[in-house]
């Protein structure tokens, strides 16, 4: 579609001006064709990997990824370009201070000519009785292939850290884990706490409901029967 168009064509030119001249080989409907039908394959798992291989098209992040330095000038890289998407990784930092009650993280992104700033992530710190001299943390960054980004922090200090990670790598194979799991973590036990509330109250529930069906049983036994007339006067017998 868009692509034919010789205003986007242009653009495209201007852009990328070291390219003498653009391809148009490709048709631009079979590529979008292609890659729906290599993605349906994939999903449904009825299409062996094997026979997907030679037209199996990969994701990968265009551009390095990184945490800014604290003097804006230059950047740590954490995902670096062209790596297959999911891309994960990580960065050990030492912080200015065993202390500090939290840290604040700049990703940023390498275009090439300069540095675009992704987000700023703040993340608070365990306070520690005996602070370390040096403290230490891991700065993971994890690039979907949805395009979502996420940033996370691990603390060895942090005994919740500790026991999280050491949680995750049990489960290591049962599948490939990243660092946005401690969130996932979380989401799951506030799941199962919910579940295990509405069972209880559904049950708390059917046994009120027990209890006023009996007792209305017993109230229309000993409510005596009273006959009218026709006209509305009670009959004895």
């Amino acid at each position: 579609g868009a692509t034919r168009v010789p205003a986007v064509r242009l653009l495209i030119q201007k852009q990328f001006p070291n390219i003498p001249e653009l391809c148009s080989s490709l048709n631009p409907e079979g590529a979008v064709a292609q890659g729906a039908a290599i993605q349906a394959a994939i999903r449904s798992g009825m299409v062996p990997l094997s026979e997907l291989k030679s037209a199996l098209m990969l994701d990968a992040l265009p551009h390095t990824i990184g945490v800014l330095d604290t003097s804006g000038n230059t950047y740590i890289p954490v995902l670096h370009k062209d790596a297959q998407l999911p891309a994960m990784g990580s960065a050990t930092f030492t912080l200015a201070s065993p202390t500090q009650p939290g840290v604040t993280v700049v990703a940023v992104e390498d275009t090439g000519d300069a540095l675009e700033e992704i987000g700023e992530f703040t993340f608070l710190l365990r306070k520690l009785k005996n602070p370390p001299p040096q403290r230490r943390i891991d700065i993971g960054m994890t690039m979907e292939t949805s395009g979502k980004f996420i940033v996370s922090i691990f603390d060895e200090n942090d005994p919740e850290h500790i026991r999280k990670k050491k949680r995750y790598q049990q489960q290591k194979k049962g599948g490939q884990l990243g660092f946005d799991d401690t969130a996932k973590d979380t989401a799951a036990v506030d799941d199962e706490g919910i579940s295990k509330i509405l069972l209880v109250t559904c049950v708390a529930l059917f046994l009120m409901y027990i209890v006023v069906k009996i007792s209305f049983n017993e109230i229309q036994a000993e409510t005596p029967q009273v006959k009218l007339d026709e006209f509305g006067i009670v009959i004895n017998d």
